[in-house]
């Protein structure tokens, strides 16, 4: 987006808001900021490592790996997955977090997820994986559901 074409949408944005209410302005906001987000966002690299040297998987890739990954547990989905990498874009935290089935045991539950995601990081990220004693990947029960479809 050519930075006048940039202005004129920032200039209708906060005349489109000046109209509404503020339960409008509440409804325009959450949009408005996950498009703007998803728009404007680079992903950011996530270096790995294999034979034939270094290489980088964008982090929004690596999120949706993840993402089909823990999906595939029967009694979770992931609702939101975030990478954290140092300086030198190596992943140094992976934050799951979680929708559960209703009655699941949530620490077991936790624990194969936090399986599936490693293994998963191995596979993409070869040498460079994090290990289970090195990186913190954090599962967080966000929401149990009783009806299985809204996993």
């Amino acid at each position: 987006m050519s930075g006048e074409t940039r202005v004129e949408f920032q200039d209708l944005g906060a005349r489109l808001i000046r109209r509404h209410t503020e339960n409008g302005w509440v409804a325009l906001r959450d949009d408005l900021l996950d498009r703007a987000l998803r728009s404007f966002r680079p992903s950011a690299p996530v270096r790995g490592r294999h034979g034939a040297g270094d290489f980088f998987v964008a982090a929004d890739a690596l999120v949706a790996l993840l993402r089909r990954s823990v999906d595939a547990e029967p009694q979770a989905a992931a609702s939101d997955i975030t990478c954290e990498t140092d300086g030198s874009d190596v992943l140094v935290s992976v934050t799951i977090r979680l929708v559960a089935a209703y009655g699941a045991h949530l620490v077991t539950l936790a624990d194969a997820v936090r399986t599936r995601a490693l293994v998963e990081l191995q596979e993409v990220l070869g040498v460079l994986a994090p290990e289970i004693a090195r990186i913190h990947t954090h599962v967080h029960v966000e929401d149990v559901h009783r009806d299985p479809r809204m996993l």
